[in-house]
């Protein structure tokens, strides 16, 4: 089965893990001046923690999906859409700053993705 079929799902599994990687730096910022257990016991209630969990559980499920029909060894290196996602997301959504080898690796990591794609 052609690798192109499946790459709606590969989106949508990066756009969800990226999802869940936002929330969860938000949710760890929100009480980061709370120190010790009284710190993991806010995180166990924070909005924007459980979020990022309930956005990895699709995640999970759609990536077991994609396991179902393309081998591990061509599946697992195309995650590496999910950091070009989420250098982006960062920059748009927390507005951190992304130095220009920073961007390299970006364009390294998509040209890495297009050929692991052309298999």
């Amino acid at each position: 089965m052609p690798l192109i079929k499946w790459f709606p799902l590969f989106i949508a599994g990066a756009i969800m893990e990226s999802t869940t990687q936002l929330c969860l730096k938000k949710g760890a910022t929100v009480h980061k001046e709370i120190s010790g257990f009284a710190y993991y016991l806010k995180l166990i209630k924070n909005k924007w923690v459980i979020a990022g969990i309930l956005f990895y559980l699709i995640e999970m499920v759609i990536w077991i999906v994609l396991l179902s029909y393309i081998p591990l060894s061509i599946a697992f290196p195309l995650t590496g859409l999910q950091k070009i996602i989420i250098v982006f997301f960062s920059v748009l959504v927390l507005k951190e700053k992304v130095s220009r080898l920073e961007w390299l690796g970006v364009g390294i990591t998509a040209i890495g993705i297009v050929i692991i794609g052309q298999t």
